[in-house]
């Protein structure tokens, strides 16, 4: 199977946050970069300033002005200079704007000395300019040149556009409180050259110094959290949370509580007791420890009386993806699976096992979750054997078409810079955007309650976002760092709406809107009309 690195792309999000291909494209092995910074180069496009602008009415700046100089902390609940009474138009709902949950979040200023210490480490900043690092598979190595002819640009994207399109913006909308923010732009060299992976997070952590890190890789965010720098991205297992503390910050959920929502799901949803379900998943290698995974999914399923009939692990080999798909298939056809519950960090591999599928005439239920960046898109949707995802059902954090205020915002940012390009839905624009929003929402808001950007401020800017901010048409992002002594939710996403394939309108449909839930009851109970949060 090609490399699916949950961890490279969108982990660091990753998004998380999201978001698909993409997310193994630019650290399995990336595609060949159109244009943009070469590797260590320095992206600082636009200029930042207090009071800039953003000129362009059809771009919603919401995601980007919040704790920007012309946005000062607002009251307890109250909402920041120039926000909308849930943070709309105008601010990112940050520094206090009001409509977000109660806690720390959204509380007013904080003096820069009563700052708590969460351990963090100061570098890569001054009053003109911060410094971010970002790593990915800048040189190509691996599966690139394959998995690019495979999926083409318009699905692929490329990282060095995106990168400097979300950059440029921010810098456009005031930059981080009047510094330019700069990308320090690293090759890790995904899963074909190993050799550079641990290098590029010391050239981020002690060369570039950077103030923050956005890695492509897990032994990236080790080594980097290890020296205390802040990281957006990192490791989600419980072991590896308890020992991040409130560092590691990143869209998607972590894969405990992630896999308890899917296997009440299984129960209360798919009827999987009626079923025989069965379990594909990666080897455990760079893009993470999916045999331990695997016990927590088979522990959780377990939990509502459910079990697998048979469990596939396959190995991530593009050269040998077709022919562990059909040998899957044949395997989980015989043993009489009709549901197939797939756990990846992306939707490449189910590419295969869709397409394998229908050659052994075999039409299972194939479910999944948002954990899976991107599976939840149309972009993946519509990669997938159609006459097989007509049969999909899973998780998901999106909100549907024509519901969100902020639906479309990564798409317009996108192409204010580089016009109709036919990249502007790519993978690597979604993740790229959701990426660098969110951080420069972070830093903003930590200045604007702190007065300070330090890694200490940072996690108060952190905990400031409580269900009010969204780079594009999601659910609310919520993290919580009320103290150092914790508890942590360094993962924003919390809740989940079912989608649906539908081949004839090639989209995904949302038969449960506008419900979502933590964990779904028994009956679908406990879900929550979460409208009022994004309208």
């Amino acid at each position: 199977m090609p490399t699916l690195s949950p961890d490279r792309w969108f982990r660091p999000l990753a998004i998380a946050t999201a978001s698909l291909l993409i997310t193994s494209l630019i650290s399995v092995g990336g595609v060949k970069p159109q244009s943009g910074p070469d590797n260590g180069h320095l992206v600082a496009a636009g200029k930042a300033g207090h009071g800039a602008t953003d000129t362009t009415a059809s771009v919603d700046t919401t995601t980007t002005t919040a704790a920007g100089a012309g946005a000062v902390a607002g009251g307890s609940g109250g909402g920041g200079a120039g926000t909308t009474a849930r943070g709309g138009a105008g601010t990112a709902a940050g520094s206090g704007s009001g409509g977000g949950a109660g806690g720390s979040g959204g509380t007013g200023k904080i003096p820069a000395s009563a700052v708590p210490d969460f351990g963090l480490k100061t570098q890569g900043v001054t009053d003109k300019e911060v410094k971010i690092g970002y790593s990915y598979n800048v040189s190509a190595c691996g599966d690139a040149g394959t998995l690019q002819a495979m999926f083409g640009s318009a699905t692929t994207g490329d990282p060095k556009k995106a990168l400097d399109a979300y950059t440029r913006y921010i810098n456009d909308s005031g930059g981080i409180a009047g510094r330019t923010l700069k990308v320090a732009v690293v090759d890790d060299g995904g899963d074909g050259c190993p050799e550079k992976n641990a290098a590029a997070a010391v050239k981020m952590a002690d060369e570039e110094k950077v103030f923050m890190a956005i890695p492509g890789l897990h032994v990236e965010s080790d080594y980097l959290i290890g020296k205390k720098i802040p990281v957006f991205g990192g490791r989600d297992d419980p072991a590896s949370l308890a020992k991040a503390g409130p560092n590691g910050i990143m869209l998607t959920e972590a894969i405990e509580p992630t896999l308890e929502k899917w296997a009440a799901f299984g129960k209360n949803y798919l009827d999987s007791g009626a079923h025989t379900p069965c379990l594909i998943h990666p080897e455990s290698g760079a893009s993470g420890d999916w045999n331990n995974h695997e016990k927590i999914i088979v522990n959780k399923m377990a939990k509502y009386g459910l079990h697998f009939k048979d469990i596939v692990v396959y190995q991530e080999d593009v050269s040998t993806a077709q022919r562990q798909a059909n040998t899957a298939a044949a395997r989980l056809k015989a043993k009489g699976c009709d549901q197939v519950y797939f756990m990846a960090g992306n939707p490449i591999a189910m590419v295969f096992f869709t397409q394998a599928a229908t050659q052994n005439v075999w039409f299972p239920t194939w479910t999944f979750t948002s954990y899976m960046v991107l599976a939840d898109t149309e972009l993946a949707g519509r990669l997938m054997d159609q006459r097989q995802w007509d049969n999909a059902i899973g998780l998901s954090t999106r909100v549907p078409p024509g519901n969100h205020r902020m639906e479309g915002n990564c798409k317009r940012i996108y192409q204010k810079y580089y016009g109709n390009d036919d990249q502007s839905d790519s993978a690597y624009t979604q993740v790229v955007c959701a990426q660098l929003l969110s951080v420069a929402e972070i830093m903003r808001r930590a200045v604007a309650r702190t007065g300070v950007l330090t890694g200490n401020s940072l996690i108060v800017g952190a905990d400031s976002v409580r269900n009010d901010f969204f780079y594009d048409a999601t659910v609310p992002l919520r993290w919580s760092m009320p103290s150092p002594a914790g508890p942590f939710k360094t993962k924003a996403f919390s809740h989940y709406t079912v989608v649906k394939w539908s081949s004839a309108d090639s989209k995904y449909l949302f038969p449960e809107f506008p419900t979502y839930w933590e964990v779904m009851g028994p009956g679908k109970s406990g879900g929550q009309d979460m409208r009022s949060y994004f309208k």
